[in-house]
């Protein structure tokens, strides 16, 4: 963990999450006080850089390296998708205590009831 002291600037997150006309959803990630930086990944760390980290109902499912990431598909069911703000070195980014994070909540209908 990583915490950021009072009187920095504070990185922002937040999520939203789009069906994709095709196939599965689109994920986008916005930041503010705060950038991607791919390129630093497995470097010092600092606190307005990084990665992101995607969760799929608690479980971490990959890193998350840009504003957008495409989802191929969820299962039928509700799912809280998140993604928390890490610096270079993984350190999970945290304020006050708790982590920089934001979260949706999609619910995938079950297209075999609906047949």
């Amino acid at each position: 963990m990583l915490m950021v002291p009072a009187g920095q600037p504070v990185p922002e997150i937040t999520v939203d999450i789009f069906p994709d006309p095709v196939n599965g959803w689109n994920l986008q990630v916005q930041t503010a006080n705060w950038t991607f930086a791919p390129e630093a990944v497995n470097t010092a760390s600092n606190l307005t850089e990084g990665h992101g980290h995607l969760y799929i109902n608690g479980e971490q499912v990959t890193r998350i390296y840009g504003e957008w990431y495409h989802l191929p598909s969820l299962p039928p069911g509700e799912h809280v998708v998140t993604v928390g703000l890490n610096a270079n070195g993984h350190e999970m980014l945290m304020y006050e205590g708790e982590p920089i994070e934001a979260s949706v909540t999609v619910i995938v209908p079950d297209t075999a009831a609906n047949m």
